[in-house]
């Protein structure tokens, strides 16, 4: 095959992957954090957006499993160290075609809700209230701390046939932006 028309179909087919996955995101609509009983406590709004693809898999009883990751760190701290406090709370989005039901699983505290319809889970999902990041008394006084957030589809934790697939295909990549801001307790 010539290298112009290589180039061509390859073209065409990354064009493909990318309207596969347009649309689909996880964006944050409100975050709040503050102190509760001697700890960092976080409140997260986020709204999701799915793909094509996930809401597939999804109606046909496959679970999406979705990690987020809440990092606490001295702002000046060097890029080789640890973080101060880092926190995933890791929650599986499924649905029950028998039941007709979504479910909404918390893996860390092992509590689950279910809903009749699926926008209701995805609010359920993107709704997480009292989170607690680190002990206060970790932080101190005056010192400037950055905090940053991100969610992502833990694709490591779908059924492992469809694996390989996800990993090669940008409809099942799907995470948020980095929200970041400063912190002085």
């Amino acid at each position: 095959m010539p290298r112009g028309r290589m180039r061509l179909l390859m073209l065409l087919f990354l064009g493909f992957l990318s309207l596969a996955a347009q649309g689909a995101s996880i964006s944050f609509k409100a975050v709040a954090i503050g102190e509760q009983d001697g700890w960092i406590v976080l409140d997260l709004v986020q709204h999701y957006v799915l793909s094509d693809t996930m809401l597939e898999a999804l109606e046909n009883g496959v679970p999406l499993t979705f990690a987020t990751e809440i990092v606490i760190d001295p702002e000046d701290a060097s890029f080789w160290r640890s973080a101060l406090g880092r926190r995933i709370v890791r929650r599986q989005l499924s649905f029950h075609p028998l039941a007709g039901e979504y479910e909404v699983l918390d893996l860390g505290a092992g509590t689950q809700r279910r809903f009749a319809t699926r926008d209701a889970a995805l609010l359920a999902l993107g709704d997480l209230k009292g989170e607690k990041i680190i002990r206060s008394s970790a932080l101190r006084k005056g010192r400037y701390y950055r905090v940053s957030i991100q969610t992502a589809n833990d694709i490591g934790e779908l059924p492992l046939p469809l694996r390989p697939k996800a990993y090669l295909f940008p409809g099942w990549h799907l995470s948020s932006k980095v929200y970041e801001w400063r912190l002085q307790p």
